[in-house]
């Protein structure tokens, strides 16, 4: 039997402590060119067990987090185009829960890219399913100094989906965010990942961006492989160690996980959505398509992504929301409410040398974000800060 893959691989302790900002001095970054992204692995679990030439199964209880369960392979199972590892009350190895825990290392890794997988999960008090990864290097350098990033985690009944860091900084660092869901449902889960920043997804929604850029606050860790890893805990130091016994069995549905390469270029990431962030940080939004556009919103929901649409020409429109982002003939403020597309609606999209973008409109100016401190227009003949967006995907 595989012992956890030799204990050192999974002594990973979460702190529930309040989460640490990544503040700092060093908070310069450099915006992503616009990316498409290349499917380079997946499991899509059509078949009638687990691949194991994809994932390790673990044995036994990881003996950190004051879990209570025993891992083994028999509560992993493949069924109807889905991965279902199910918790139990049942006795083994001296603990009173079986469930399951597989892991991709040595077997395959990635290097930035998004990492996705769709969910659905049980509801009750002491379940802890999570979908994470581990940096590759954990056998030498250990943890947290390897590195962790936990795309998904949930505990018990809430409604709430977290998303988390950790690393090495003096000690245990963690950053991350949470949104809220019905996790009894399928939802898509992810991170994007890359030199500059990890930011986390709920069915294509960002919800949190941490900034890993430059080494700020020791981060380095997330600038190497890492491997993944699919399991549910039974209690421990997150759910509590209360469980609902009338919830169990219980099991965690994953359809597929699926990791995308991302791809550089200098064209524009025709049919992706994506988010903008003006010069002060903040994104770009469609503002309900009601009002003049801004760039205020310190995080991105729906008004704030736009599918990148080809207007032909080579030049591009963008789309939120069903509206178009309009000039307004650069007389007046921007908007983001015409339900199809014109010569008004159409900009050349532009890349500078530092990867940020410009969008510039048939009058021949630039679309301004103004400082962040009144509404958007394309009135500016040249481009300099507050006409530069770094886009994300």
């Amino acid at each position: 039997m595989i012992l956890l893959l030799m204990m050192a691989l999974v002594s990973c302790k979460k702190d529930v402590s309040p989460k640490n900002a990544l503040t700092g001095n060093n908070t310069t970054t450099t915006a992503p060119r616009a990316v498409t992204y290349q499917l380079i692995w997946s499991d899509e679990f059509n078949g009638t067990s687990v691949d194991n030439t994809k994932w390790t199964m673990e044995t036994g209880n990881p003996g950190v987090n004051n879990e209570k369960e025993y891992y083994q392979a028999a509560n992993a199972t493949v069924t109807g185009g889905n991965l279902v590892i199910t918790a139990k009350n049942e006795s083994v190895g001296g603990w009173p829960y079986t469930s399951a825990r597989m892991n991709t290392s040595g077997k395959f890794s990635c290097q930035y890219g998004r990492i996705e997988a769709s969910m659905k999960l049980p509801l009750g008090q002491g379940l802890w399913p999570a979908f994470w990864m581990l940096g590759t290097n954990i056998n030498t350098v250990g943890w947290p100094q390897c590195g962790e990033q936990d795309i998904m985690e949930h505990i018990n009944a809430d409604n709430t989906i977290y998303g988390t860091i950790h690393w090495y900084d003096n000690g245990n660092t963690q950053y991350g965010g949470n949104t809220t869901t019905n996790p009894d449902a399928y939802h898509l889960y992810a991170v994007q990942w890359d030199t500059n920043s990890i930011t986390w997804w709920v069915d294509n929604t960002l919800y949190a961006t941490a900034n890993i850029s430059n080494n700020i606050n020791n981060t380095g860790a997330f600038q190497n492989p890492f491997f993944i890893i699919l399991n549910m805990a039974v209690a421990g130091d997150f759910p509590g160690q209360t469980v609902d016994l009338s919830k169990l069995p219980a099991s965690m549905y994953v359809d597929y996980v699926r990791v995308y390469k991302g791809v550089t270029s200098s064209g524009p990431p025709i049919g992706q959505t994506i988010t903008l962030k003006g010069f002060n940080n903040d994104y770009v939004s469609g503002e309900d398509g009601t009002t003049a556009m801004t760039c205020t919103r310190t995080t991105a929901s729906t008004w704030e992504q736009f599918l990148v649409v080809d207007a032909g020409n080579g030049k591009v429109a963008l789309q939120s929301m069903g509206k178009y982002v309009s000039s307004e003939n650069g007389t007046m403020p921007i908007t983001c409410n015409r339900t199809s597309f014109s010569t008004w609606e159409e900009f050349t999209w532009g890349v500078n040398a530092d990867g940020t973008i410009t969008l510039q409109g048939n009058n021949g100016d630039f679309i301004s974000s103004e400082d962040g401190t009144q509404a958007m227009t394309c009135n500016r003949t040249v481009a300099s800060g507050w006409e530069s967006f770094k886009v994300n995907q």
